[in-house]
């Protein structure tokens, strides 16, 4: 049987458009979804039911698993990715460890400090806002796994 010809009448059945009614008989254009007693359509949208739930079952499973070898093997899957992982964003990371660093004798810059010296000198950020210090702050925990004081 010629495929193309089921969805052509699929598509041009009389009395059957996308908007109004999703599922139509190829040969007859015969509206599936009408809720009567027929219980042939009762079947044929049974049948439609259950294909689509296991094929978004198996679409799920896939993703799960893809995400789970990702996490393996890069510790992270989903989420926007650390600050200075993209190009240019390892120089201004460590350009903040420099700034938080605590000079002998002085005293150490806070986040505000750091983020005004980064605003002041034009270094962007991912976003093209201004850097605050609570940015800065968890910036730097995330690159000390954490612990950042």
């Amino acid at each position: 049987m010629d495929l193309s010809g089921l969805i052509h009448r699929h598509d041009y059945a009389p009395g059957c458009s996308s908007s109004s009614s999703p599922s139509c008989a190829a040969d007859s254009g015969t509206d599936l979804t009408v809720g009567d007693d027929d219980p042939t359509r009762t079947l044929i949208r049974q049948v439609l039911g259950a294909v689509a739930q296991f094929e978004k079952s198996v679409i799920v499973s896939k993703l799960r698993a893809v995400r789970v070898r990702k996490r393996r093997e890069t510790g992270r899957c989903e989420g926007r990715k650390p600050f200075g992982t993209r190009p240019g964003e390892a120089e201004i990371l460590s350009l903040m460890k420099r700034l938080r660093r605590k000079p002998k004798g002085g005293e150490r810059l806070s986040f505000d400090a750091i983020a005004d010296r980064l605003n002041a000198t034009g270094v962007p950020t991912r976003t093209g806002a201004r850097w605050r210090g609570p940015t800065v702050w968890g910036i730097l925990g995330r690159a000390a796994g954490g612990a950042v004081n």
